[in-house]
Parts: C-alpha cells; sequence; structure tokens
C-alpha cells in the first residue's frame, strides 16, 4: 500500500489533458492498496491556482477527495531540510511550500508524485519518497 501526495505540477498538466500524467493517475486510482491523500500546504497551493470564487468552492470540493494526513512535521524538520539544500548550493531549488509538503510526506512515509524537480532536489538531501513524471508535452 502507498500513500501518493500529488503536487501542484501534475495537477496542472492532468488540467491540460497531459497523458502520462493522466495514464499514471488513473494507474494509482485502480490500484486497490494506494490512496491519493492531502495536507494543508498541498491543499493551499492547490486552491491558490483558482481565479474566481466559484473555480476556489470547486478546487476545494476536489482537492477534499483525498485522504488527509495525520501527521504534520516539525519545524525542525522542514528548516533543516532547507539549510540542507542551502549548504548543498540549491539555494532556490524548492519553494518554502515545497520544503512543508515534503516534510509532510517524510513524517507520513508517503510518496510525493511531481512533474517538476523540486522533489528531486528535496529528496538529495533527505530520505523524501518521491516519483517524478516527464510531462509528455
Amino acid at each position: 500500500m502507498s500513500d501518493y501526495l500529488v503536487d501542484n505540477s501534475v495537477w496542472s498538466r492532468l488540467v491540460l489533458g497531459d497523458q502520462t500524467i493522466t495514464a499514471r493517475l488513473r494507474q494509482i486510482e485502480r490500484a486497490p492498496s494506494d490512496l491519493f491523500v492531502t495536507c494543508p500546504p498541498q491543499v493551499l497551493e492547490f486552491c491558490h491556482s483558482a481565479r474566481t470564487p466559484e473555480e476556489h468552492a470547486l478546487h476545494r470540493s476536489r482537492i477534499c477527495l483525498g485522504f488527509p494526513l495525520e501527521r504534520a512535521p516539525d519545524e525542525s524538520l522542514v528548516l533543516d531540510l532547507q539549510s540542507r539544500l542551502w549548504s548543498k548550493g540549491l539555494v532556490r531549488a524548492a519553494g518554502a511550500v515545497d520544503i512543508l509538503i515534503a516534510g509532510y510526506a517524510i513524517v507520513n512515509d508517503a510518496i510525493v508524485l511531481a512533474s517538476d524537480h523540486d522533489f528531486c532536489h528535496i529528496a538529495t538531501v533527505s530520505d523524501l519518497r518521491h516519483e517524478y513524471i516527464a510531462p509528455s508535452r
């Protein structure tokens, strides 16, 4: 059984009709032991992309279909992740929200599914489990 925390980089490409991303999400959806999960920073990031109050309500209702993760990361974990990125010269390789999402994934043993390289960078300085999906376009 795997829990998948889907990054906004995947959701935004799904909306554009990316076939590779659509296929991978369908595969997870059909697996009886795999779940889509959420965490507060991921929900906020997803809903932030809305352009109208109606679209915000729609985004919120859709993202809340995932199961919320139970444990929040300690402040020291996410600050240490950021420090390790800086020490490795990856100063702006991942934003604050992505570092928080990674923290939630780490403490809940979830896999971050992304189609940008932010989580690849975080994984080089942590035990983050992630899967990169190369966009088909």
